[in-house]
């Protein structure tokens, strides 16, 4: 995992070969590195590899602190302070799903997908994040069955073809940065559904913490 400034866009990869599941380190990682953002930037969230992330690492039980390790990650981003585009090259499941959702400018291959295995592996939090990405009730059925939805029918991301996913999130992030960052900022707060898809996420959490 690594951070790279180019000026004021502030690029920060995924590398946990070979699918970049999602420890707590790296939940950790991923909201300190949000934390530290100011609002005249921009972060480019990305990934090594075919996979953009494969969720949470199944060497860690997907409860507890882990959880909420995963949860504090998520809600960093979407309460990020600058705004946030999120470069899917691959797969994104789970929390790699959830980060996508999460994103102001999500890009994604067309040859990707999303799954959220979560109701699977015994969690049922994420939907509320989700909603950012597809519609409320494709949602729902994405945790229901556990089944791929492919990127060519998320009509919320930008999809492009594997090989210019880079550089059309580079191109997204650059033209956010061109724009007046007070302006950008005022946007992003008063328009309020990154807060409010926060708080519900949070929500959704401390149900499940609280039926568990």
């Amino acid at each position: 995992m690594r951070v790279r400034r180019e000026g004021a866009l502030v690029r920060a990869t995924l590398s946990r070969p070979p699918v970049n599941a999602l420890d707590s380190a790296a939940y950790r990682w991923l909201a300190e590195t949000c934390g530290a953002m100011r609002p005249d930037e921009c972060l480019l969230l990305d990934a090594t590899g075919h996979v953009f992330s494969a969720g949470h690492d199944r060497g860690e039980p997907a409860a507890g602190d882990a959880l909420t390790a995963g949860a504090a990650a998520v809600t960093a981003v979407l309460r990020c302070p600058a705004p946030v585009v999120v470069a899917a090259q691959g797969p994104a499941i789970g929390a790699g799903a959830l980060l996508l959702a999460a994103a102001d400018v999500p890009v994604i291959a067309s040859s990707a997908w999303l799954r959220l295995p979560e109701l699977d592996i015994g969690v049922t939090v994420g939907q509320a994040v989700l909603r950012r990405l597809l519609p409320p009730a494709m949602a729902s059925r994405a945790f229901l069955t556990s089944e791929k939805i492919p990127a060519t029918s998320i009509g919320t991301a930008v999809v492009r073809p594997p090989e210019d996913v880079s550089r059309v999130a580079a191109e997204a992030a650059r033209a956010v940065l061109g724009k007046s960052p007070a302006l950008v900022s005022l946007a992003r707060r008063t328009w309020a559904e990154r807060e409010q898809a926060a708080a519900a996420y949070e929500a959704e959490l401390a149900a499940f913490l609280a039926a568990t």
